[in-house]
């Protein structure tokens, strides 16, 4: 990260996040000590995230750490795809997939219902790709109405979250094997 990594000169309340993640995890996640040094940001991306991935989610946790991934690689986050990498092999207790997103659309181990998930997530990532009438028909016969607003809160969220850690380069805390 080439901003201050100094922890120390992070708000009080920051290095608390801190100090809980590193007794959690046993060392305090990167991202967090960039998003500490502005703890109302900080506050809203947690609040945001434990919104799209609580238990009631319409976008069940394998897909959204699937799409997730896909976008992290898009946008470079060696931190997004480290944690999103481990929290796919948390809910699945495999990694077959993550290895082979790059191909997923000509691939048989993903559903039709992954492909144009993540389909769509590549189409808004990518900034000069469109949501053509197609793939919007393509998404109906997969989900209803609010699980396509759930799916794009996913994407800007995760879109959001990989550009800032890609742009301060925040290293990733080794939770999975980055390929």
């Amino acid at each position: 990260m080439w901003i201050d990594n100094n922890t120390n000169k992070l708000p009080f309340i920051s290095r608390i996040i801190l100090f809980l993640q590193k007794k959690r995890f046993g060392f305090e996640l990167n991202p967090t000590k960039a998003w500490g040094k502005v703890p109302a940001l900080m506050f809203a991306m947690n609040f945001f995230f434990k919104i799209i991935s609580r238990k009631k989610a319409l976008i069940p946790e394998a897909l959204r750490t699937l799409i997730s991934v896909r976008i992290s690689q898009i946008n470079e986050c060696e931190f997004c795809i480290d944690m999103n990498s481990y929290l796919y092999a948390q809910a699945t207790k495999q990694m077959d997939k993550i290895n082979s997103l790059n191909v997923a659309q000509t691939s048989e181990h993903f559903s039709d219902q992954e492909k144009v998930a993540l389909e769509y997530a590549e189409n808004i990532t990518y900034t000069h790709r469109t949501i053509t009438d197609a793939l919007k028909e393509k998404l109906k016969l997969h989900f209803s109405d609010k699980a396509i607003v759930e799916l794009t809160a996913i994407i800007a969220y995760q879109n959001m979250s990989s550009k800032f850690n890609a742009a301060l380069d925040v290293k990733n805390n080794g939770f999975c094997k980055i390929k």
